[in-house]
C-alpha cells in the first residue's frame, strides 16, 4: 500500500498537468497601413456674395484639387438656396469619397471671424474631414 501512495499522487499530477489548459499565444498581426486624405469646406460669410466658397482635396481626389461653391450670402443677405446647393455638393462628395473605399475618421468643424473697428463683416465656415483608406 505505501508502494501506491506515491504512484496515486503522480497520477494526480500528471491528470492535474493534463486538465490545465495551456496558456494561448495569440499571434500578433501588423498593424493597418493607411494613407490619409483631406476634404476641406470652405464657405465664405462675405456680405454682397463676395466670398469665396471651395471644397479642397488633399491629396487631389480623382483629379479634382479644389472645387468652387456657391457663397452663403448675396447682396440681399443670406441665400438659402446657395446654402442647401452645398450642402447637396457636400453630402454627395462625401458619398463620393466614401464609395471609392474611404472611411471618414474624423470632422473638425472650424469658424473664423474677421473683427475690425467693433464690426463683424467678414468670416468663414469651414470643416476638415480626414479620410484613410488601407494601403
Amino acid at each position: 500500500m505505501k508502494h501506491l501512495l506515491p504512484l496515486t499522487l503522480l497520477c494526480i499530477l500528471l491528470l492535474g498537468l493534463i486538465a490545465t489548459p495551456a496558456p494561448v499565444v495569440a499571434q500578433s498581426k501588423a498593424a493597418p497601413v493607411y494613407t490619409y486624405m483631406h476634404m476641406t469646406t470652405i464657405e465664405s460669410v462675405v456680405a454682397g456674395g463676395l466670398g469665396r466658397s471651395r471644397v479642397l482635396f488633399t491629396p487631389d481626389f480623382k483629379g479634382q484639387k479644389e472645387v468652387e461653391m456657391e457663397n452663403l450670402f448675396s447682396l440681399t443677405g443670406i441665400n438659402m438656396k446657395n446654402v442647401r446647393a452645398n450642402e447637396e455638393n457636400i453630402l454627395r462628395f462625401l458619398s463620393d469619397v466614401n464609395a471609392d473605399g474611404w472611411e471618414l475618421v474624423q470632422a473638425i468643424p472650424l469658424t473664423q471671424t474677421l473683427q475690425s473697428g467693433g464690426t463683424t463683416g467678414q468670416g468663414i465656415f469651414m470643416t476638415r474631414y480626414l479620410f484613410r483608406k488601407a494601403r
